[in-house]
């Protein structure tokens, strides 16, 4: 028995999603974003050609489009005609079209799908402004790709009971871990600065609704030295959800190694221009409200008018980067 036909656009769908991961995740292609999104539209056209056959029972009119033809008076017939495209071969729904044809059914798409797309279409019609992603703008890219694989996961399994999650994850590309580089420091065109704006005012739709899809999902990456390769990773947190770990005074100090007189040491060692002066204090001061860089400890634990210690963890060197000349 033959398959019925929008499960050949089904298995094309996932042929294209699956070669727009495969090309994201090679460790370096300087046309990924573009490609990305040139194929996973792809993709989202295949897969709602699919939907919109299925719910017309296989009737390949569904997808196919009709025009009226001019009368010989010059008006348009009442008569609609098959379109063709360039090769004479019937033309059918673009993804646009495909989209407007499945908010008509039961089956609608949600916010947060719609705006994946049209972000993924942005980027796709806006290749011509940048040459190569700026970090910025490739970020934005890896949220929105992540979110779209999401998206596509979720619908296959809900309409047509196929699961692809065993085969589909984006991985973060080599390319995309730009070390000290700070995202928000990078100087893009106009062109691209344009780009970027339109695909956040996209990603407000989320958060909106308690819906599963989203236009992107957030990403941040951060690299760490561990003593254990299995080390489990802990973030200090001030919400009463949070699950409650204990740290002993060995574990506070392994965190916090450094005390005053052994940073300053430590920065003497590491810049050529470092100097204990009003520069210095003005850059360190600010640190000690942020758990992630200082720790103090009071000798009166319950009392923050007592005198304390100021710890230091080796991150705040990230900081001072910023301000001084390695050696």
């Amino acid at each position: 028995m033959r398959p019925p036909l929008h499960t050949k656009f089904l298995d094309k769908a996932q042929a294209a999603i699956t070669a727009a991961v495969e090309i994201y995740n090679k460790p370096s292609f300087a046309y990924r974003e573009e490609t990305f999104s040139l194929l996973a539209l792809n993709a989202w056209e295949l897969l709602l050609k699919a939907k919109v056959l299925k719910d017309g029972d296989n009737d390949l009119k569904t997808i196919r489009v009709y025009e009226p033809r001019k009368t010989k008076g010059g008006t348009p017939s009442r008569k609609l005609y098959l379109k063709r495209n360039r090769a004479g071969n019937p033309q059918t729904l673009s993804l646009g079209a495909c989209i407007l044809a499945i908010e008509k059914s039961p089956a609608k798409l949600s916010q947060e799908v719609k705006g994946n797309i049209a972000a993924l279409t942005a980027v796709r019609d806006n290749a011509a402004h940048y040459v190569n992603a700026s970090p910025v703008l490739a970020k934005q890219v890896l949220e929105i790709a992540s979110a779209s694989i999401k998206n596509f996961i979720l619908l296959t399994k809900q309409w047509f009971g196929r699961d692809f999650s065993d085969t589909l994850s984006i991985l973060l590309p080599l390319s995309f871990i730009c070390g000290a580089k700070e995202v928000e420091s990078v100087v893009v065109s106009a062109d691209e600065s344009r780009l970027i704006k339109y695909l956040q005012s996209l990603a407000a739709i989320d958060g909106k609704s308690a819906s599963p899809f989203a236009v992107g999902v957030r990403l941040q990456v951060r690299l760490e030295k561990s003593s254990l390769a299995s080390a489990s990773k802990v973030e200090i947190s001030k919400d009463p959800e949070a699950i409650k770990v204990t740290l002993s005074e060995e574990d506070i100090r392994a965190k916090y190694p450094w005390d005053y007189r052994e940073l300053t040491k430590r920065l003497v060692a590491r810049y050529s221009d470092f100097k204990q002066d009003a520069k210095f204090h003005s850059i360190r001061k600010p640190l000690l409200h942020d758990e992630k860089f200082v720790k103090s400890r009071y000798l009166d634990p319950g009392n923050p008018k007592s005198p304390k210690k100021d710890f230091y963890n080796p991150n705040v060197l990230q900081v001072f980067d910023r301000h001084y000349t390695k050696m």
